[in-house]
């Protein structure tokens, strides 16, 4: 978890106003909402959420606070199972129409918030799926995200407060360097992850 105040507080120091009166709360909080979209988007693994949805007929809607669909895991009693919507298109034409119990999922690489069942359910089915979430950060609260991306979230935050006053050469030179640190530590993170998660998939394989 991360604290909201502990990185508003940081930011405060950093831009010498700790009273927060160059720089606003309010201000800075915009600011980490911004510093979370951008991390987020890059880096959609960095909050996963679980939730449970009841499923009537498709498309299936994620709940509101979704970015982007990881997997689905369970539709009602079967194990989530996706199959390429060419192939459903290619062998089972009308799939769109087909009603019955559930026993696959699947989307196209443009549906982000939402998929389809095949067959649609003829009776609300229980569908569990994980996806990448969406976080507002409100003052007093906290982020359900490692510890480790609050240097980054600070960073960003500190590149948009200097931005502020970009007019001048010295403040437009501290934001180019916080973004320039916010990004390589963003994108560092990113290409560890995936080493990481190759080096498992291949000792699972092993």
């Amino acid at each position: 978890m991360i604290s909201v105040d502990t990185l508003l507080t940081q930011a405060a120091t950093a831009l010498v106003d700790p009273l927060f009166v160059r720089w606003q709360k309010l201000e800075l909080l915009y600011y980490l909402n911004e510093a979370l979209n951008a991390v987020i988007t890059y880096k959609p693994s960095a909050v996963v959420a679980r939730a449970n949805i009841e499923a009537r007929g498709n498309p299936v809607a994620l709940p509101d606070d979704a970015h982007m669909l990881f997997s689905v895991e369970q539709i009602g009693a079967v194990r989530g199972q996706f199959t390429p919507m060419e192939t459903l298109n290619r062998f089972y034409p009308d799939w769109r129409t087909s009603q019955g119990q559930p026993k696959c999922w699947t989307k196209a690489a443009d549906e982000l918030t939402w998929f389809w069942l095949y067959p649609t359910p003829d009776k609300a089915t229980v569908i569990d799926v994980q996806y990448s979430q969406l976080l507002t950060a409100t003052e007093g609260g906290e982020l359900r995200m490692a510890i480790t991306y609050s240097g980054m979230l600070l960073d960003f935050m500190l590149y948009r407060a200097f931005s502020k006053d970009a007019e001048n050469a010295s403040e437009a030179q501290k934001a180019a360097t916080h973004y320039q640190v916010f990004n390589t530590a963003l994108t560092g993170k990113a290409t560890t992850d995936r080493v990481k998660q190759q080096a498992l998939k291949q000792a699972a394989m092993e």
